[in-house]
């Protein structure tokens, strides 16, 4: 991994690169990419009601200004990533289609509307498990439009045909002022991209993975900071430490500060700068400020600041944090998809660390895509307790209920019917899945504590949803 001083100095010639294989058709792009990367906790959630439950539909997208060269003119680039998970797909010959139309709407301060783009995309998945993101397939677009300075609204929507349903996401952008005609040196910076990864190719472009969210949480081997420096006025061969602080929302407490990189800035007019972010410390879930600050250099001290960028930083409790808080519970709640000689054999682990290892080993071999970073069943399957402990809690932990049970091994049912109270006092529900499958509760106390009526079949264990 090269410094930022030797990384900054050379001025890219960016385009995009296509990588998406699932999708039919193909779009020219501005910045190499070889994916973008989004976390997503998703699991479906449900009321009691006789209405069918839908899974919640989403999208991950982001907005960045960059200034082009020689004309100093202002633009935005929205990209936007569209799990399949999120769409619905119909089979056809030769696998499973989807029909989407992406819209990008951009108003100025005053609310007018600067900009309109609108694309059509057919897209295809060879298997049913394609189409339902088993490897985290999702489909991408960016926009590319000139602006103005001042405060700007993004309005992106996705309209799923065959559903009949669309998703939005807004996202709003500050363009700072200046003139190509200033006089006076001095710096600026672009927005800050949070960068998955960033890879310099031999005789080539910069690759870069952005990461189209603030919630940084799941980056667990650290990220980069990808952003733009640009030089008004007359050129100086100014030595420049650039350096990024993470502190509270409020900006009155520092939790990380990196030392100075320095470089010679040279008399270019934009210079691209990627910032490695080692693995962060343990910081608490919760909105913090990050800021890249540009400063002159005094001997190896930062003297007078000269520009920074500043953009918000989250760190989200994920699924696999809630699981590690209490490895021991983590361990009893395997009951739903392991035998019990499995979770005796973790228990028998000498220490907690042999334990923690043997654990991550059960849940390597219940991965259905081993060749990604994520492993679906296991965000799924305690995703699905989670949702028990905060939807079935009775007497006991959500998970432990009955209704807990049937949930976690069988997720959400197509179709829930509820009686009202009679006489004796009494509540049913029924849950209906498919191939005919239904469980019956009662709950005989008023205490929305539902019992199984209906005997469970032995030896149904848990299995991922998305292979059939």
């Amino acid at each position: 991994m090269s410094s930022v001083a030797e990384s900054s100095i050379v001025c890219l010639n960016l385009n995009f690169i296509r990588m998406n294989k699932c999708v039919r058709h193909s779009t020219q792009f501005f910045l190499a990419i070889i994916s973008l990367m989004f976390s997503a906790s998703l699991f479906s959630q449900f009321r009691q009601s006789p209405s069918i439950a839908k899974k919640i539909s989403v999208i991950h997208a982001d907005a960045y200004w960059f200034k082009s060269d020689g004309d100093s003119l202002p633009y935005i680039d929205v990209y936007a990533t569209i799990p399949y998970e999120s769409l619905q797909f119909t089979p056809e010959n030769q696998g499973f289609s989807a029909k989407i139309s992406i819209s990008l709407s951009v108003r100025d301060t005053t609310g007018k509307k600067i900009a309109e783009q609108n694309l059509d995309r057919m897209l295809f998945a060879e298997t049913y498990e394609q189409s339902r993101g088993i490897s985290a397939e999702f489909d991408y677009v960016q926009f590319r439009v000139p602006a103005s300075m001042g405060y700007h609204t993004c309005f992106i929507n996705v309209h799923d045909a065959i559903a009949n349903t669309d998703i939005r996401e807004v996202r709003t952008i500050t363009i700072p002022q200046w003139s190509k005609l200033e006089k006076e040196h001095r710096y600026l910076f672009s927005s800050v991209m949070y960068s998955a990864a960033i890879e310099e190719k031999s005789n080539g472009p910069i690759v870069i993975t952005p990461h189209l969210s603030n919630n940084v949480a799941g980056l667990n081997d650290g990220f980069f900071l990808y952003v733009e420096l640009y030089h008004f006025g007359m050129p100086k061969d100014d030595v420049i430490g650039i350096s990024y602080a993470i502190m509270d929302e409020d900006q009155e407490e520092t939790f990380v500060k990196s030392s100075p990189v320095t470089y010679a800035a040279g008399r270019a007019e934009s210079q691209h700068i990627y910032i490695p972010v080692k693995q962060l410390p343990i910081l608490r879930a919760k909105t913090y400020t990050l800021i890249v600050m540009a400063h002159t250099m005094k001997g190896d001290s930062i003297d007078k600041e000269l520009t920074r960028s500043v953009k918000p930083l989250t760190i989200e409790q994920t699924i696999g944090g809630l699981v590690y808080q209490d490895l021991k519970k983590a361990v009893r709640q395997l009951r739903f998809i392991a035998t019990q000689a499995e979770i005796d054999h973790i228990n028998e682990g000498q220490d907690d660390e042999t334990k923690r290892m043997m654990f991550e080993e059960f849940w390597k071999v219940q991965d259905p895509n081993p060749s990604t970073s994520r492993n679906e069943a296991f965000e799924e399957y305690y995703g699905r307790i989670d949702f028990a402990n905060k939807n079935f809690r009775s007497y006991t932990e959500g998970w432990m209920t009955d209704m807990g049970m049937v949930y976690i091994i069988f997720g959400q049912p197509i179709q829930v019917e509820r009686t009202p109270r009679g006489s004796d006092g009494r509540t049913f529900a029924r849950w209906i899945y498919p191939d005919q499958r239904q469980f019956t509760f009662v709950d005989n106390s008023g205490f929305e504590d539902y019992r199984l009526t209906t005997p469970f079949p032995t030896g149904i264990k848990y299995r991922y949803s998305g292979v059939r």
